[in-house]
């Protein structure tokens, strides 16, 4: 693509809210490069509603936008979170505003892909006790711990996403028993759900990052048994050698792993996260790590992040924490890099970005450019 100049002005600045994710910017910044009068910046999380202020585009990243800094930011046109999560997001404010609002979605762009092999991962450390290894290396011991094996396992997959359905794909090779768990409906009647939810959020996909059309049938093949949340909970949890937490958050399912469903799984169950922290219920995760209940919780992602090092997650022999990191490798990061160049040019023109979580019915960066070019 060749570059151009977005604007003769004021340069049309891009702001990564905070330190976090330090590739996307990374990334982005070289995106941008050649393009004349486009501004790639990033400020600590404090520095925000200064930064925010003289912003045209912001990533939020793992910073809240909530209404007060959003009616702080006048030239603001576009807010594009760096992978999916905008729950931290005020879009009615943002709407009202007339600030266009969008994500990356995780398919086609390398990020579900990344985060299913990160699931692994997990799954990996804790059945083979990577903190014990750690410990022995130290103590200089050879043949300890004992591990466990993939092999023979059944894991549950809670959500069947972008995610779940790379990891279901994944797994099969290992030797495993794959089920899954859902609060939508299976089968044709899920697909319209799902098409229903992407036609009330305005939601298209980016050129390039459609879904692989057989990657739903392989994944629902490697399915052994599939139920929906509530109904078939207890069934497929007590089966269950591994728990994959893949799932969206919302105010519906926070903490949805407790005590209540925690009850109907065996003893010894290995629970991953790597969907959103507020999934799990602590108090009863904690009170089943203690009693052996839960033999290993791996978690690249917590109720509050960064997570304190002196907090007692970071400190149980059992636990496993990656810092966040499930999605990020090089192949996710730069194609969401060029989405995120691509939508900011985009704003230069006037446009709105090709996939768009809400409609603004004056939206800034539409109005921006009439006015351009009425002067």
């Amino acid at each position: 693509m060749e570059p151009k100049a977005v604007t003769e002005a004021a340069p049309l600045k891009v702001l990564f809210c905070g330190r976090d994710m330090h590739f996307g910017f990374v990334f982005t910044h070289q995106a941008l490069a050649g393009d004349v009068g486009v501004q790639v910046v990033r400020c600590d999380r404090a520095q925000i509603p200064a930064e925010l202020a003289t912003a045209d585009v912001a990533v939020p990243l793992m910073s809240r936008l909530d209404a007060p800094l959003l009616r702080a930011a006048p030239r603001l046109k576009l807010i594009i979170q760096y992978g999916v999560g905008v729950e931290g997001v005020d879009i009615c404010t943002a709407t009202e505003l007339g600030i266009w609002v969008t994500n990356i979605p995780s398919a086609g762009t390398g990020n579900a892909a990344s985060c299913a092999e990160h699931a692994i991962f997990l799954m990996l450390a804790a059945l083979r006790q990577h903190n014990a290894m750690a410990d022995s290396i130290r103590q200089r011991r050879l043949g300890v711990p004992l591990g466990q094996t993939l092999l023979g396992k059944t894991v549950l997959i809670v959500g069947f996403g972008n995610i779940a359905r790379e990891l279901a794909v994944r797994l099969k090779p290992f030797g495993v028993r794959i089920t899954a768990l859902r609060r939508k409906p299976w089968g044709r009647q899920a697909r319209h759900a799902e098409q229903q939810d992407a036609g009330q959020a305005l939601c298209r996909p980016f050129p390039g990052c459609q879904p692989d059309p057989g990657l739903e049938a392989a994944a629902e093949a490697a399915l052994a048994d599939r139920g929906c949340w509530g109904q078939d909970s207890a069934r497929l949890a007590a089966e269950a050698d591994i728990i994959a937490v893949t799932c969206h958050q919302d105010e519906q399912n926070r903490g949805m792993v407790g005590a209540e469903f925690l009850a109907h799984c065996k003893r010894g169950v290995r629970i991953i996260n790597v969907a959103r922290g507020g999934l799990l219920d602590y108090e009863a995760v904690r009170e089943g790590l203690d009693s052996g209940k839960i033999a290993g919780l791996a978690l690249d992602v917590q109720e509050h992040e960064p997570v304190d090092p002196e907090h007692w997650l970071a400190q149980h022999p059992s636990v496993y924490l990656t810092p966040h990191i499930a999605g990020v490798t090089e192949l996710s990061y730069r194609s969401m890099a060029e989405i995120v160049a691509d939508a900011v040019r985009r704003v230069g023109q006037g446009r709105p970005p090709e996939r768009l979580l809400n409609a603004p019915v004056a939206p800034r960066g539409a109005a921006a450019e009439a006015a351009a070019q009425q002067q």
